[in-house]
């Protein structure tokens, strides 16, 4: 997988592999789940089959469930009822959307300088939308990434591992915000809230591993090793590579980065939901834009539907989890009672808006990496 050139020498799959040793220049030590989602990257037949099988479930969900559900024509004449000032605030909330992309590296790697930041988290998200390997790929291409910006290893590794963390308890948390305040309106199905209390309950679980594995160096080595054995069974049992580190890289990277975090947890938060809350702001203007006024869809059965997307779109289901997504939402906001036609142009609409841009601004970060590939680190 090439991605882009430095020094005349072009990006290779080594490039996005964390080493398994300490770091000489004082990074430490990081994770090689990058090298396990790599190795099966090498495979390219059943690379070729996951993107194969996902266009296919994208293409299904376009061509036939959604046609019955309303057809394209009446969600045509939807869109075209966006008035201009619909669309302005809809195009700077897509802005801000991009922007703030960068606001969780820069809580824990600051020197990291803001077009440094958000061209390669643009970059790196662009890349797991067209590519198969979801969440896994996206953080082995964000620490690749990083090393080229010339973070050391143990910054880029740690960065990487908790704002995957704080991002996906936060994604599993927010079904549970949107069943609390659609069940306070009393318009909650046994289905919803059946999804929001698994959600729910897997985002505990991340969150309680977590915190052990912080405040507790015993902990730490338990879930390393822990994890270490289940990778490794799996990779035994799809024919991978297993992985080489084990609980000790694990208390070595907790002990040289605890500090850090004590100190910047709060920003990494306020951050992460700065980001992650502009997207539900692009999908409550897409409904408003194309005309489900408030009464229709109060702003909590909004968040509700927004929430089990970003749940279902963190699932490696399809690239992107284009097909899926917007299945899952147009689902949920079918069941409150919406219009058809209008909830189809309300999700298409807020998914090209959460989509296209980051494509767009993340291709134009690959070839601003080819061409000033170091240029994004502040010296001071």
């Amino acid at each position: 997988m090439r991605l882009a050139v430095q020094n005349g020498r072009r990006l290779g799959k080594e490039d996005f592999t964390p080493p398994l040793r300490d770091d000489p220049a004082g990074g430490g030590t990081a994770s090689s789940s990058a090298r396990i989602t790599l190795a099966s990257m090498r495979r390219p037949s059943r690379a070729v089959l996951r993107s194969a099988l996902g266009i296919a479930l994208a293409a299904v969900v376009f061509a036939v469930v959604v046609p019955r559900i309303a057809s394209y024509a009446s969600v045509g004449r939807q869109l075209a009822t966006v008035s201009a000032a619909w669309a302005v605030a809809l195009a700077v909330a897509a802005a801000l959307d991009v922007l703030t992309s960068a606001l969780p590296w820069k809580a824990l790697i600051p020197k990291l300088s803001w077009l440094g930041a958000l061209g390669f988290t643009q970059a790196s998200t662009a890349l797991t939308i067209v590519l198969p390997g979801g969440a896994p790929l996206g953080m082995a291409i964000s620490f690749g990434l990083l090393r080229r910006l010339r973070v050391t290893a143990g910054e880029a590794g740690f960065a990487v591992a908790l704002t995957g963390i704080w991002s996906q308890v936060m994604i599993l948390l927010y079904p549970l915000v949107g069943a609390v305040l659609v069940f306070a309106n009393g318009n909650l199905s046994s289905s919803t809230a059946a999804i929001a209390a698994a959600s729910f309950a897997a985002g505990a679980i991340i969150a309680a591993l977590a915190v052990a594995a912080l405040r507790s160096p015993g902990a730490a080595r338990w879930l390393g090793d822990t994890a270490s054995r289940v990778a490794t069974w799996i990779a035994h049992l799809f024919r991978r590579t297993p992985p080489s580190w084990s609980g000790e890289a694990l208390v070595r990277l907790r002990e040289e980065r605890l500090v850090l975090l004590r100190r910047r947890w709060l920003v990494l938060t306020l951050a992460t939901l700065g980001n992650q809350l502009t997207a539900y702001l692009i999908f409550d203007f897409s409904l408003r834009a194309v005309g489900i006024s408030v009464a229709t869809i109060p702003p909590s059965e909004a968040f509700l539907a927004w929430a089990v997307g970003r749940v279902i779109s963190s699932l490696p289901l399809t690239p992107g989890g284009i097909g899926v997504v917007e299945l899952g939402m147009i689902g949920t906001l079918v069941g409150f009672g919406a219009p058809h036609a209008h909830v189809v142009a309300a999700v298409l609409l807020y998914r090209a808006l959460v989509i296209l841009p980051t494509l767009v601004v993340g291709a134009a970060a690959l070839v601003g990496f080819r061409l000033r590939p170091s240029a994004a680190l502040d010296e001071a």
